[in-house]
């Protein structure tokens, strides 16, 4: 029987509190379903040596079961902001201020594609 390996990606987002950085770990369960199950305190710095933001996921995005939210304040949801870049979201408000440039705004929609790089 062969065994094959997950398909990972981490993607960075930065946490609507604290703006510190984290990872958050996807896993493809099925074609275009991806699945956020872990997330993960690291420095910019660090991610940017890891090679995070490589690569790119789409398709259903969602949360795993065991998903433990932002590292720093526990959110377990997140926006993408115009910008592109990812940050955490709490559910509770709908206007937003991003982490990464600044921008103020409404919460609408969804996301379909998220930038990461793989963790294999």
């Amino acid at each position: 029987m062969i065994s094959r390996s997950p398909n990972v990606v981490i993607v960075m987002a930065r946490c609507s509190r604290s703006r510190n950085t984290f990872g958050i770990r996807f896993e493809e369960k099925d074609n275009g379903q991806w699945l956020a199950d872990w997330a993960f305190a690291i420095k910019e710095t660090k991610a940017r040596k890891e090679g995070y933001g490589r690569s790119e996921i789409a398709g259903a995005i969602g949360f795993d079961l065991a998903y433990p939210g932002c590292p720093y304040c526990r959110a377990t949801s997140l926006f993408k902001c115009s910008c592109g870049q990812v940050a955490c979201w709490d559910r509770e408000r709908n206007t937003v201020t991003c982490p990464w440039c600044g921008s103020t705004g409404e919460l609408s929609g969804s996301f379909r594609s998220l930038s990461g790089g793989s963790d294999l």
